[in-house]
């Protein structure tokens, strides 16, 4: 079995790699369909079992320590197939990736088709898609003077134009910060005025005209707190740090609750709540 596992996670290239990746996606959508052939009483049992034995593996690999097994010397037996386990995780998880672009497929394929507005979005979506992916394989697969010229259109796509257009993006995403910012701002209330004042004196104390309002403060001694950086700086370390750790804590508790219900398939939503 470990040379079988080996060769297969033998690094390939070229052809052989394209190869492969052809076969695991026929392996796995045949492995998707005899999944949905299943009749639905026994379709989500299966969902449900497999999804509690991945989960149980990496509790029991994390949480038990190695003298538990009583093994000479002391070690996590699941710990020598970790690496396995990951290797499986990462094959499901470009499946996800591969559902998730099938999925806009259907969408922009859908609104090209009727032509409905907006429809030349969707075709400047399927050209750029397949620009891309046609460069990246092209770049992977061909050697001498031609990857030389498909590695240069990579580039091109990517640099030149994904970049650019990230770049693009985020400056609108900037407008509609300053907006929302604009409206939490206006003081209706002591917290809204606290909030106002915190965010001006930081903005102050991150340029320099900020310091020169209290330059003529001393450098050192109590009365030196009082400067517009210094003030800056206590609010970005002391009231601003524990509301984020705050927040980041109770996000890690939202997380692992989360993670517990779908482990044990209690979550509900619009998987659960139809029938596979």
């Amino acid at each position: 079995m470990g040379a079988v596992w080996e060769w297969l996670a033998a690094p390939r290239e070229g052809w052989l790699l394209a190869g492969f990746i052809v076969a695991a996606l026929v392996i796995g959508g045949l492995t998707l369909a005899m999944l949905c052939s299943t009749p639905p009483r026994y379709r989500k049992p299966i969902v449900m079992v497999v999804t509690f034995v991945a989960g149980l593996y990496y509790s029991l690999e994390f949480l038990l320590p190695p003298e538990a097994w009583g093994l000479k010397p002391p070690r996590n037996p699941l710990t020598d197939a970790q690496p396995t386990v990951a290797a499986l995780a990462q094959i499901v998880s470009s499946f996800a990736l591969l559902l998730g672009v099938w999925n806009l497929f259907l969408i922009h394929g859908r609104a090209v088709g009727k032509r409905t507005k907006g429809w030349y979005n969707s075709a400047a979506f399927f050209v750029a898609f397949f620009g891309i992916m046609l460069a990246g394989f092209l770049k992977d697969t061909l050697a001498g003077k031609g990857a030389q010229v498909s590695e240069s259109m990579y580039v091109i796509l990517f640099n030149g134009f994904l970049t650019s257009l990230d770049s693009t993006m985020f400056s609108l995403i900037a407008f509609y910060i300053v907006s929302a910012a604009y409206r939490a701002f206006r003081i209706k209330s002591l917290e809204a005025a606290l909030m106002m004042a915190a965010a001006a004196i930081i903005m102050l104390a991150l340029v320099p005209i900020g310091a020169t309002i209290t330059n003529w403060l001393p450098e050192t001694g109590i009365i030196s707190a009082f400067r517009v950086e210094r003030i800056g700086y206590w609010l970005l370390t002391g009231p601003n740090m524990a509301a984020q750790r705050a927040i980041a804590f109770g996000i890690a508790v939202g997380g692992l609750a989360m993670g517990l219900r779908i482990w044990l398939s209690l979550e509900r939503g619009s998987f659960f709540d139809r029938q596979l």
